[in-house]
């Protein structure tokens, strides 16, 4: 076989020389920081500003006043500088200042761990700062690391001579600033350039009773969490639910004005907050609330996006404050909405893009320490697994370490009570697993899950990514994925928008796979040729639709739109994909409008489509309030049955058992044995997917219907079927039984 040549210009031999430094064994022993103080250090008596940069000649602080920043010249001159120091670790993991310590090319010296820190005697507050970092020029940091080091061994088995370095002498090396912003900053500018110095703590004494909230007793009293199983997630965009005309909210698009109560649509009924609390969910996904580019800040009504181009990872969006120009505007606004989710019972999941920073060569992080924080393909140029032009190398210490500390923050600073990981299949298992041992430890009843795959190929290995084809290994214990099998099952899949699933009519339905699906994924006696997807049910997330891809009115219509289908039909198909998500094992998920017969006019990815594709439309739900009325019973039958929330594998093979119905199109479902404390002893579940109405054989005793199409009204439903030894199941619905005993006893509690 012909060996493939590789232009020159292609292979960039700095990064590749870099790589095998940043992974050899000294570079990750030698500079690994345990401290949980990077960045600013901040009290009203002085400032500690540490920054990790190994491979740093030289790093400066830089300082700029209020008047300089608000001046918005493009590239302003710090008011003061400073010289940061390479720092040396006592014994007692004390950081001093070595003065005596001047050889910035030694890459591996376990005394300083790659810290750099100065201490600014004086009071900061509402003073911006970045670090000018100095780098060596055109030469990678592993010939300067080889240059000084006398290694009479292979680096990791690389194989080098000191003869070939003498091509150039230490003395020599020319080098280049980099301005960059700090990673750990927790405040910062307008459109996020210059990190900003504040009190938190005083911030905080502003916001009543958040200190309070951080105790979630609200939450615990309205919505009791015993298990991940009985979140709802309701996944929504700050700007989508405010934004449009009829909204009825005054500060539409930002923070404030989800948190606004009593806002009516036109027609009289309930918007944004009120909606959601109307609904029954017990969580909301916010998509990304951290601060992202490609939305200018000073005029951020004149773009959209939903976010997913990390910026500065533990500093919330400015586009959706009342003051992006305030850097303690944007933290106050987004703690309130956070508590007013939480005075309501409702608990906030926070969407993360850990996987790729939106810059790449001229990232924060890249112009701090080039290369280290990201995966690199064989040539030495960036990887792309995420499709954004980067994807983070999440297996090294230190960007673990990021990682984890970031998770950290935005659980004890902002009180998030989950976290939804964007591509998390790019994120090593072993990252996910150390970021799951650490959340249990502040709060186990926090969840975490995300997308078990990537965009495109990636170097990092099979075996190691957090992918659903490793969820069943032991570090992914307690960790959610997205259920794309259920998604595509249901209406088709998202790779062919034409394509149609159970609930939109197909006629090549795999019952077996269905059993799987409503069974929580974890595989069931009844179908052993196919293999359990996940461990528990806590680790799947059912879903028909999300941001991504066509929502779900939208597939249906451009499915079914060759087929002799009218639009009541279509309603029906929504509401019975939706009844198997929700009474399907696992943890259920609801995006945004859904409810209301969301359309977005066919946009697959409207990510940056703006407010006229975007903006939940909430005239829909005058016009489609019968379908909300049945997304929120369904939400409500859930919450007051447990059966439909267990957690452990035998007890779902115990007690699930399916009805053997002829035709493909109507699943039939039993839970049986007062499944989970259930109060019914046994509930029979009927989906029907065919237009037609079906007869379906029950089981020899008095039956009662708890659960129907019926069920869009206000009011419950109790239909007792006595001494019938069959049901008519009418076309396109949903229908659920339970024995008449259990109903009688549980109607005089």
């Amino acid at each position: 076989m012909e060996s493939k040549v590789i232009p020159v210009e292609k292979v960039n031999k700095e990064n590749l020389e870099n790589e095998i430094l940043y992974k050899s064994k000294i570079f990750s022993t030698s500079n690994y920081y345990t401290g949980n103080d990077l960045g600013l250090n901040y009290t009203p008596e002085k400032s500690i500003f540490k920054l990790w940069a190994p491979t740093a000649k030289l790093v400066t602080l830089n300082l700029y006043s209020k008047t300089n920043i608000d001046s918005h010249v493009q590239k302003n001159s710090p008011d003061r500088q400073y010289r940061m120091f390479k720092q040396t670790i006592s014994n007692k993991n004390v950081i001093e200042k070595n003065t005596s310590f001047d050889d910035s090319y030694n890459y591996c010296n376990e005394n300083t761990q790659g810290i750099w820190a100065v201490e600014i005697l004086e009071d900061l507050d509402g003073w911006y700062y970045t670090y000018c970092v100095k780098l060596p020029k055109n030469i990678s940091a592993l010939n300067i690391f080889l240059k000084q080091t006398e290694l009479t061994d292979p680096l990791d088995g690389f194989n080098y001579s000191k003869e070939s370095l003498d091509s150039f002498d230490l003395n020599s090396i020319e080098f280049k600033d980099y301005e960059a912003m700090d990673p750990y900053a927790k405040a910062c500018s307008i459109n996020g350039h210059y990190a900003y110095i504040c009190d938190l703590g005083r911030i905080d004494e502003q916001i009543p009773g958040w200190q309070e909230d951080s105790l979630r007793e609200v939450c615990q009293k309205l919505n009791p969490l015993s298990s991940p199983t009985d979140a709802i997630v309701y996944e929504c965009h700050v700007r989508d639910m405010t934004m449009h005309p009829c909204s009825g909210v005054s500060r539409k698009g930002q923070y404030l004005g989800l948190t606004e109560l009593n806002t009516k649509s036109p027609d009289g009924y309930s918007t944004g907050m009120d909606h959601i609390c109307e609904l029954g969910v017990t969580h909301v996904q916010l998509l990304p609330i951290y601060d992202y580019d490609d939305v200018d800040e000073t005029k951020p009504f004149d773009t959209y996006n939903w976010g997913y181009n990390p910026l500065n990872y533990n500093i919330p969006e400015g586009s959706y404050a009342t003051s992006p120009d305030n850097p303690i505007n944007r933290i106050m606004e987004l703690k309130s909405l956070i508590k007013a989710f939480h005075d309501k019972g409702i608990r906030v999941i926070m969407d993360v893009v850990y996987n790729h920073t939106f810059h790449t060569k001229s990232s924060e992080f890249n112009k701090i320490i080039p290369g280290y924080y990201y995966r690199m393909d064989k040539f030495g140029q960036f990887s792309n697994g995420s499709g954004c032009g980067n994807e983070i190398a999440s297996e090294r210490a230190m960007v673990r370490k990021y990682i984890l500390d970031s998770v950290a923050y935005w659980i004890n600073e902002y009180h998030v009570d989950g976290f939804r990981f964007d591509l998390m299949g790019l994120i090593d298992m072993e990252t996910m697993k150390q970021i799951r041992d650490m959340i249990d430890t502040i709060d186990p009843s926090i969840i975490i899950y995300g997308e078990g795959w990537t965009c495109c190929d990636s170097p990092l290995i099979d075996s190691k990514r957090s992918t659903r084809s490793n969820a069943t290994h032991e570090s992914l214990i307690n960790i959610g994925m997205f259920n794309d099998e259920i998604r595509d099952s249901l209406v088709g899949s998202v790779f062919n928008k034409y394509g149609l699933g159970f609930a939109t009519g197909s006629k090549e339905i795999n019952k077996e796979i269905f059993k799987i699906l409503i069974s929580g994924s974890i595989g069931h006696p009844s179908c052993k040729t196919i293999c359990p997807r996940v461990r528990t049910p806590s680790q799947i997330i059912n879903y028909a639709s999300c941001h991504d891809n066509l929502c779900l009115w939208d597939k249906i219509c451009l499915s079914t739109k060759k087929l002799e289908v009218t639009d009541d039909e279509r309603i029906k198909m929504d509401q019975l994909a939706m009844a198997i998500v929700l009474l399907s094992q696992g943890l259920p998920f609801i995006h945004e409008g859904e409810e209301i017969l969301r359309t977005k006019k066919m946009d697959e990815n409207s990510y940056k489509s703006g407010d006229i594709i975007n903006a939940i439309d909430w005239s829909k739900k005058g016009r489609y309030y019968s379908t909300f009325t049945y997304y929120k019973n369904l939400i409500k039958f859930r919450k007051e049955h447990p059966a439909f929330r267990m957690n452990n594998r035998m007890e779902i093979w115990k007690n699930i058992s399916f009805i053997d119905i002829e035709n493909i199109n109507t699943i039939g479902v039993i839970i049986d044995n007062h499944s989970n404390n259930d109060p019914y002893k046994t509930l029979m579940i009927f989906f029907n997917a065919e237009k037609e109405e079906i007869e379906v054989g029950l089981p020899e005793q008095d039956w009662t219907i708890v659960f129907c199409d019926l069920s869009n009204e206000e009011s419950d439903i109790n239909f007792p079927i006595t001494n019938e030894t069959s049901i008519i199941i009418p076309g396109l619905s949903t229908v659920i039984l339970a024995d008449t005993e259990s109903v009688k006893i549980h109607s005089k509690k």
